[in-house]
């Protein structure tokens, strides 16, 4: 653990051990991290601050160099004061707040120190102190220049949303169709569709907006040509889904209102992977409400100013969700599942008023598919931002065995008992895991303390297998 020093000034001054500081800098580089040379001139450490702040956040530390290609070696800042001029630069644009933390870190055989700067993902545009605006690229720090430029990262940072926007959809389009008509039945909003619409803000200027469209149109696509959901099954494992992997060499396209779309491809991808059960998915089952929150989220929360459909990849070992648009506001794969912004706030909510509602419980549907997969001990969905959008991989992908969790909490601790058997397994059954730790016991693994029968059972490793390499 860190030994923190009195605070002076913005900067926390930390000493750190040898051991967390071989640990730092054998970090690599990615989207959340970046080492730069003592070298590193102020302006070009503001421009990156800026880009940080723009994308998903991350730590920028300063007086590390890179000695061969994805290997650094700590060269820092002679005296802290060395580093004031680049802390100086930085806390006029970026003061510091619970957004922006500056560190310096020593450590005992290391040489000088070295800045940490941790930047979180920020709600709002961030700009150099000469009001510049950057963004972070595959490796690269990209200044946004131009006007649309600057309106495609507030699209992304939700700071605006592409659902406010009118479109040239005639009005009838979305005053009626048979999705509005059913609304106004199942939502009893006892009002005409067209006036309706227009308390709502979605028609404007005798225009329907994106989000009246997408919500309410019979057939969005007509004006929103991607607003669509392809769905794929590949017999394969690959990281790349292949054209000739593609049974029957099919795709589907899944077109209609938000509500349409949802029900329709929660149905169609559950059905591809009912349909190969027995095959080469022998075992494979995904929890329902894990499909349907993950496919709804995308429909929520995608980015409708990019023309691109969402895609739901399902192959032998996962199954894989993409939506156009980065993650809005300050939410990152990092603070996922609990960090809650929305994009489209007018679909959310709207989509919340229909009678067979796919969102009931707003803001917790991620949590809701998180905890799914961890009831049936599969590993969590893994969400990934890529330059364009999000990539969620629903994995089949067993957690470890409750005997080798067992085994692995007794090679730090004594004993367990049942009960704590069950909390860390998530196993509800006293019998299930009862006949979890009989199986350990008839192995020979753990054995019975003795004494231990009227306050319930304690058990630990037996010597023998602990010194051994048996494994269950």
């Amino acid at each position: 653990m860190a030994e923190r020093a009195p605070r002076e000034g913005a900067m926390r001054h930390l000493r750190i051990k040898e051991t967390e500081a071989r640990s730092l800098l054998n970090r690599s580089e990615d989207h959340y991290v970046d080492f730069k040379s003592k070298d590193i001139k102020p302006a070009s450490l503001e421009k990156l601050v800026s880009a940080f702040g723009n994308s998903s956040g991350g730590e920028i530390i300063v007086g590390a160099n890179e000695v061969k290609p994805g290997k650094f070696e700590w060269d820092g800042f002679s005296r802290i004061e060395d580093a004031n001029a680049h802390i100086h630069v930085l806390i006029g644009p970026y003061p510091e707040s619970d957004t922006f933390q500056y560190d310096t870190l020593a450590a005992d055989g290391f040489p000088g120190y070295l800045i940490r700067v941790t930047i979180a993902k920020t709600r709002e545009i961030c700009t150099t102190a000469s009001g510049a605006t950057y963004v972070r690229g595959a490796a690269s720090v990209k200044q946004v220049v131009t006007a649309a430029e600057l309106d495609n990262l507030k699209m992304q940072k939700g700071i605006s949303s592409y659902e406010d926007a009118t479109t040239k959809a005639p009005l009838p389009m979305v005053t009626d169709s048979l999705q509005i008509t059913e609304f106004v039945i199942d939502a009893l909003t006892f009002s005409e569709p067209e006036p309706w619409l227009r308390s709502q803000l979605m028609i404007v200027a005798d225009r329907p907006t994106v989000a009246a469209v997408v919500l309410f149109a019979d057939e969005p696509q007509v004006v929103l040509p991607k607003a669509s959901i392809m769905v794929y099954r590949y017999a394969s494992r690959d990281q790349v889904g292949r054209r000739e992997d593609l049974v029957d060499g099919k795709t589907w396209t899944v077109e209609g209102s938000a509500i349409k779309q949802i029900q329709q491809a929660v149905a169609k991808t559950t059905e591809l992977i009912e349909s190969v059960k027995g095959s080469n998915l022998n075992d494979v089952a995904y929890p329902p409400v894990t499909l349907h929150e993950i496919i709804t989220n995308a429909v929520i929360h995608r980015d409708y100013s990019i023309a691109d459909n969402i895609h739901v990849r399902i192959f032998d070992d996962r199954v894989e969700v993409e939506s156009p648009g980065r993650l809005p506001g300050h939410v990152t794969p990092r603070n996922l599942p609990g960090a809650r912004f929305s994009r489209n706030e007018i679909i959310e909510r709207m989509l919340h008023k229909f009678a067979d509602a796919p969102n009931k419980n707003v803001g917790e549907g991620l949590l809701a598919a998180f905890e799914a997969m961890k009831a049936m001990r599969l590993a969590a969905p893994q969400v990934v931002e890529t330059d364009v959008g999000v990539l969620v991989y629903i994995k089949h992908e067993p957690l470890d065995s409750p005997a080798t969790i067992v085994l692995d909490h007794l090679a730090t601790h004594e004993t367990i008992t049942n009960r704590e058997a069950r909390g860390l397994t998530n196993i509800a059954s006293e019998t299930t895991m009862r006949r979890t730790l009989a199986k350990l016991l008839d192995q020979g693994v753990i054995e019975q303390v003795p004494g231990t029968l009227k306050g319930g059972y304690k058990y630990r490793l037996k010597k023998s297998a602990a010194d051994s390499s048996n494994t269950v």
